[in-house]
């Protein structure tokens, strides 16, 4: 019961949140102004979320650049295609009943039912390649294209920059 509260809380924080000015000045320190106005395409509850996560790094002492940019800009790819809460949910409970399907689902258009599962499977790909013409560097855009990636799939020397981005996203 206390979890099923827990998920309501999270799902109504998700529509309801917005980014206060202070959260917005760090984002802004934090970006450049090509990068700013990416993370400024975000829905308001993104922008918070996306805000929760940076400061959930900071507190917990990381400095890196790219990661704190990451935190920022890792669900920018859903700027492309802005869903509404019934699509949101229709691809969580896909994602949960028929997770087989919801790979053959989440390729071509993000249009109909299945336009929250097609943004689900791209918005990492898409994220990227929105950072990476915005100036983002290589590190960032991998950060950004991976950052729903298993870990047990992924080698290299940012990995633990990724298990951390995940970790503190997942908590916020």
């Amino acid at each position: 019961m206390k979890q099923a509260l827990y998920r309501l809380d999270q799902f109504r924080r998700a529509y309801t949140d917005a980014p206060t000015k202070k959260g917005l000045d760090l984002a802004q320190s934090v970006l450049s102004p090509q990068l700013f106005e990416l993370f400024s395409r975000l829905q308001p509850f993104e922008q918070a979320h996306a805000i929760r996560v940076l400061e959930g790094l900071i507190i917990q002492g990381f400095n890196d650049p790219d990661l704190l940019a990451a935190a920022l800009l890792h669900d920018v790819g859903k700027a492309r295609h802005p869903l509404r809460p019934m699509e949101r949910a229709v691809a969580v409970l896909a994602r949960k009943l028929l997770p087989k399907k919801c790979n053959f689902w989440g390729q071509g258009e993000a249009t109909g039912i299945k336009a929250g599962i097609v943004v689900k499977a791209c918005h990492a790909a898409w994220g990227a390649e929105m950072a990476a013409r915005a100036g983002g560097n290589k590190r960032l855009v991998w950060l950004i294209a991976h950052h729903d990636t298993d870990l047990a799939k992924l080698e290299g020397p940012d990995r633990v920059l990724l298990s951390t981005l995940q970790a503190v996203e997942s908590a916020n």
